[in-house]
């Protein structure tokens, strides 16, 4: 089963957007094997960091949601390009994205705009499959 880490901004987004991350994984759980983070009140900030970097470096693809503006997954991206990992960045179609996101040009990096968490699902299933 192949193992899908899914990184979004958590100090700075709305709570229904967590939620709707949270809806996204539960529907790939059972398809695929979700490596959840451990988000703003689990453990010590040097935990969170030894946890999420452990989950890029192991995880067969790593989901970027860029809707949201966030440090910590610009560096959770950065680890998984370093680690040559299967990268698929996703934003809502109407959100301001980085520059620095939208001109990546790793060949195993992918961006893509959504209208709907439901898009996200079938582009982690397109990407999937290439890998």
């Amino acid at each position: 089963m192949k193992k899908i880490y899914i990184g979004c901004s958590l100090t700075h987004a709305p709570h229904e957007f967590k939620l709707a991350i949270e809806d996204l994984k539960n529907k790939l759980r059972g398809t695929y094997e979700i490596l959840d983070f451990l988000g703003l009140d689990k453990d010590t900030p040097q935990g969170v960091y030894k946890w999420d970097t452990h989950c890029v470096k192991i995880c067969d693809l790593f989901v970027a949601d860029c809707t949201h503006p966030g440090i910590g997954l610009g560096y959770e991206l950065g680890v998984a390009l370093e680690n040559n990992k299967p990268v698929l960045a996703v934003a809502h179609k109407d959100a301001k994205v980085t520059r620095m996101v939208l001109g990546i040009t790793h060949p195993k990096y992918t961006f893509k705009r959504y209208d709907d968490m439901v898009e996200v699902e079938e582009f982690i299933q397109q990407k999937i499959k290439k890998i």
